[in-house]
């Protein structure tokens, strides 16, 4: 007779198998949390890869920005532009726009350039105006894409007066004329040559605070805490473009710094890279 080993039957291995695959309420609860854990760890990631490349794209905005003044430059004698420093119609045209209430201005009320429905042709009326256009003729590089994603339409935008950029000039560019409550005829609406500043390093444009309207009532702003490169946009830091056509990302710390400590020249109290107005020793205003 054959001798035969029955081994366990075909519905036992079967029910085994069975048990062995269950997926328990505790399973569950740690497949949840590995993906909370996982979730947590990549989406921050996601997050700075996303504004990494705005902030490229942004750079890169800043670096076309940069080329359009020193082709200026070239073409003024070395004199800077003007930088649409307070809303006096009288004013030469600006980097951005000329202010004459006479030509198509952002600064009016009812123009394309203030309605956001027209905004992908408004603006280009109004960018025309200004001595950058000749060089640029690109109006979506004066303009950060988290500014155009966040801000563009917004009702913050809505309160803004200049409705053209998400950058704005430093005032040292003309003397910030105006802290003593005049308009920008303080020095006949003069400009700094790009020789008279004292370092290539020193920042002409920046991204300020979006949530502050008032940074947008035209086109230059001071470096001060209030008015100077924002923290919004980007996080962390703000992008910068100096005189000299460079640009780098400035960030809260080296902002806070730069404004508390401008010693340069053998560490001697002296213009620092924000602060820099030729008028004055220290790049300051009287009031600043």
């Amino acid at each position: 007779m054959k001798k035969t080993n029955a081994g366990p039957s075909h519905d036992g291995l079967k029910n085994t198998r069975g048990r062995d695959r269950a997926f328990t309420l505790t399973d569950l609860l740690v497949v949840i949390v590995t993906l909370a854990i996982l979730a947590a760890l990549i989406l921050p990631a996601l997050a700075r890869s996303g504004d990494n490349n705005a902030r490229t794209v942004c750079s890169n905005n800043l670096r076309q920005l940069g080329t359009a003044l020193n082709m200026y430059l070239t073409d003024a004698q070395d004199y800077l532009p003007w930088p649409n420093w307070g809303c006096d119609g009288a004013a030469p045209a600006g980097w951005l726009y000329h202010p004459d209430p006479n030509t198509p201005n952002n600064l009016g009320t009812g123009n394309l350039a203030n309605d956001a429905a027209n905004w992908a042709t408004g603006r280009v009326a109004n960018l025309k105006t200004g001595v950058y256009w000749q060089y640029l003729q690109n109006p979506d590089v004066f303009i950060c894409p988290v500014f155009a994603a966040n801000v563009v339409g917004s009702s913050l935008w809505e309160q803004m007066n200049v409705k053209l950029t998400g950058y704005v000039m430093n005032g040292a560019v003309c003397f910030f004329p105006g802290a003593d409550g005049a308009q920008g005829n303080l020095y006949g609406y003069r400009t700094a040559r790009a020789s008279q500043v004292w370092s290539p390093l020193c920042i002409i444009n920046w991204e300020p605070d979006p949530t502050l309207a008032f940074s947008f009532n035209d086109g230059a702003c001071y470096p001060n805490t209030v008015e100077g490169p924002g923290m919004v946009l980007h996080v962390t830091g703000a992008n910068v473009l100096a005189v000299g056509g460079s640009t780098r990302f400035m960030t809260f710390a080296d902002f806070i710094s730069e404004i508390n400590h401008p010693l340069r020249n053998n560490n001697t109290m002296g213009k620092g890279l924000l602060w820099w107005n030729p008028m004055r020793p220290d790049g300051h205003t009287a009031s600043e």
